[in-house]
């Protein structure tokens, strides 16, 4: 009887945190919204001719945006492919393709979509044929990877873009890429990253306590990768293929500003597109909607752009992502979900087919 209220007990707790930080999301969502509705509506001077530079495009470089968006998906597939390798496990190119455009459409479409999309990849990769610990450590030393290329953009940028910031800019970015190309060349040595958490959560007190329950996780399953061991040369093709990668998505947005007339302000365009994907990769609002416009436009106006040919390139540009992109991954999701219902129909016994 205690047994079974203590479980009931542990149960209603459950759903109370759960609804607290439900009412926590729909807090920050809001509150981050409003600051962007207040932005545009103190500044709404900045933005007068915004309808005639949307109502003026040229399609040739909308087509050659979305083109260049398109042309992104192959080499971040491929750089998960190489990694997925290293840990033993072959996949098809073709799916490989189907799950990363697919993933990318559920993290830019459901709440909480970044975690929703890293297990609906985990799942795709076990299907691939990875156990548990190769499809976890996959995933994550590919994320690592890809964040280190971003973080190296983001560097870029701030040299080309220079401005006032750039005093601050710079030594703050060189930490954060010094700090991810790190972790990136730790994940070649998935062994001595867990005896290295395992020294952080000995050492770091509270700090460490969380730590420890955060990756205890991926711990327990990283300690049968001892065999895995990829090249430094695999690992700069991946690194390398993940920044083509970006660097594409950076294309897609810088050919937007010409789209709407406008010139392409290439520092502030690379500086702007990796701030905006770590405040979508935060999940404030499914995909950053809202708040990725907003800081991607106040970004071009601190740096001199004309807020109308800011905004409408901005526009143009999450729309090619949002609904394009997008559209595709979730046909990618349909794809998949019928190749999984035709694989399961054939590993039934003839008998049952046709019953």
């Amino acid at each position: 009887m205690d047994t079974d209220r203590r479980a009931a007990s542990e149960a209603t707790a459950g759903r109370r945190a759960g609804s607290h930080k439900a009412l926590l999301r729909v807090a920050l969502q809001l509150a981050a919204l409003g600051v962007v509705a207040y932005f545009f509506i103190r500044e709404r001077e900045l933005f007068v001719g915004f309808g005639a530079a949307v109502s003026s495009l040229n399609w040739y470089w909308v087509v050659l945006a979305f083109a260049a968006e398109l042309a992104s998906v192959p080499p971040l597939a491929e750089a998960q492919r190489m990694v997925l390798r290293a840990g033993g496990v072959e996949s098809d190119r073709f799916q490989m393709n189907l799950v990363t455009l697919a993933s990318n459409a559920i993290s830019l479409s459901v709440p909480a979509g970044v975690a929703v999309a890293e297990g609906y990849s985990f799942t795709r990769y076990r299907r691939f044929g990875a156990d548990t610990a190769v499809a976890a450590w996959s995933e994550l030393a590919s994320g690592a990877i890809a964040f280190c290329a971003l973080s190296a953009m983001a560097l870029v940028g701030a040299v080309i873009a220079g401005g006032g910031a750039e005093s601050i800019l710079l030594p703050l970015l060189s930490v954060v890429f010094a700090g991810s190309a790190g972790a990136a060349i730790l994940f070649r040595y998935p062994t001595l990253l867990v005896r290295g958490l395992d020294w952080l959560e000995a050492h770091l007190g509270p700090a460490g306590n969380l730590l420890g329950r955060l990756t205890r996780g991926f711990c327990q399953t990283a300690r049968s990768l001892k065999p895995v061991r990829p090249s430094m040369g695999l690992w700069t093709a991946a690194w390398g293929l993940s920044a083509l990668n970006w660097f594409l998505d950076v294309v897609c947005l810088g050919l937007a500003f010409a789209a709407v007339g406008s010139r392409i302000p290439w520092g502030a365009v690379l500086l702007a597109f990796a701030g905006s994907k770590v405040v979508t990769s935060i999940g404030i609002t499914p995909g950053g909607l809202g708040v990725v416009e907003g800081g991607l436009v106040a970004t071009f106006v601190a740096y001199g752009l004309p807020g109308a040919d800011a905004g409408a390139a901005v526009l143009v540009y999450r729309a090619l992502t949002l609904i394009g992109l997008v559209g595709l991954g979730w046909l990618g999701v349909a794809l998949l979900a019928v190749e999984d219902r035709r694989a399961a129909e054939n590993r039934k016994p003839i008998h049952q087919r046709h019953s």
